[in-house]
């Protein structure tokens, strides 16, 4: 390589590397869609029994950080093809019906945000009437989405914080009548 184009070379890498490093408001730029690019490839070539069984190959990731009123939460998952399939259908649509409610997609929100007190949740869902917001804290219960800390007091684990918001953001881009909000790269066509 001539001296030109190694100069031009270290001069890229010092730019991207800076870029790297930009802030915004105090947090870090995002990534660069570079970065996306190598993670999907990573999952993409994973191997064994975890990430291949007959025509399923792969691996779905999930990362995220929020901070809700009680401090930030960092979460990552991965999980095998495989094991997504292998996942109890009954369970999941049990979920996937409790979490299907405004009303209880409602204490949620709340719940995400922190601790409350019953009396703080029937102000959340407009309700006088205590019977209604016990019956959809049975559902959330139920399904462990929400945990009962005290005589009066439900909360959210910080483990299921970022799982419940990557549910969300995915309903939210199966829901939207736009394109979903990330990237899509495909070596298959769109329609089969």
């Amino acid at each position: 390589m001539d001296v030109d184009a190694v100069s031009r070379l270290e001069d890229l890498e010092r730019r991207v590397g800076a870029l790297e490093v930009v802030t915004l408001a105090g947090n870090q730029a995002p990534p660069s869609p570079l970065a996306d690019l190598r993670q999907l490839d990573e999952l993409r070539h994973r191997d064994g029994p975890r990430y291949v069984r007959g025509s399923l190959r792969g691996a779905v990731a999930y990362a995220g950080s929020a901070t809700l009123g009680e401090g930030e939460v960092l979460w990552a998952g991965e999980h095998g093809l495989p094991d997504i399939w292998d996942l109890e259908p009954v369970g999941l649509a049990r979920l996937m019906a409790a979490l299907g409610h405004p009303t209880r997609l409602a204490l949620v929100r709340a719940l995400l945000v922190g601790a409350r007190t019953s009396r703080e949740l029937q102000a959340v869902i407009g309700s006088e009437s205590a019977g209604q917001l016990y019956h959809h804290l049975k559902d959330l219960l139920a399904v462990g989405v929400v945990d009962q800390t005290g005589r009066s007091l439900y909360r959210i684990s910080t483990s299921r914080i970022v799982p419940l918001l990557v549910i969300l953001a995915a309903a939210g881009d199966v829901a939207s009548p736009h394109e979903p909000t990330g990237e899509l790269a495909s070596t298959e066509p769109e329609e089969r």
